[in-house]
């Protein structure tokens, strides 16, 4: 008997990298998302409309993580990669002004502690 589950099929895309970056990409904030499956973006300079944004690729002895996304980008080009819809694996927190993108995180090359 093969189980059912009320959840959407996943499928893999990436790999893509996030750089660490003391101000929005601090110690606190990696270690929420890695307990959430989460990936979060805010809106960026110079526009009103929050997305989760992260570079193509892997990450070359620099610090940050690695990880696949269970939902294809929105742009198929570029080097850097935005979510900004809503769909199974993207969450539109408008209140909050936020983007909630579920992924797997394959490496972390960042301190996990403001002591590290």
């Amino acid at each position: 008997m093969v189980p059912t589950t009320d959840e959407p099929p996943r499928q893999a895309h990436g790999p893509y990298y996030r750089l660490w970056a003391e101000d929005v990409q601090d110690a606190d904030t990696i270690v929420k998302q890695l307990l959430t499956g989460e990936l979060w973006g805010k809106a960026n300079r110079g526009t009103s409309e929050p997305a989760a944004v992260a570079y193509r690729g892997r990450l070359l002895d620099q610090e940050g993580f690695e990880f696949w996304a269970f939902q294809a980008p929105d742009n198929l080009y570029g080097t850097r990669a935005y979510w900004r819809q809503p769909g199974d694996f993207v969450e539109v927190d408008d209140n909050l002004e936020l983007v909630k993108l579920k992924i797997a995180f394959i490496r972390v090359a960042q301190a996990l502690h403001p002591f590290a």
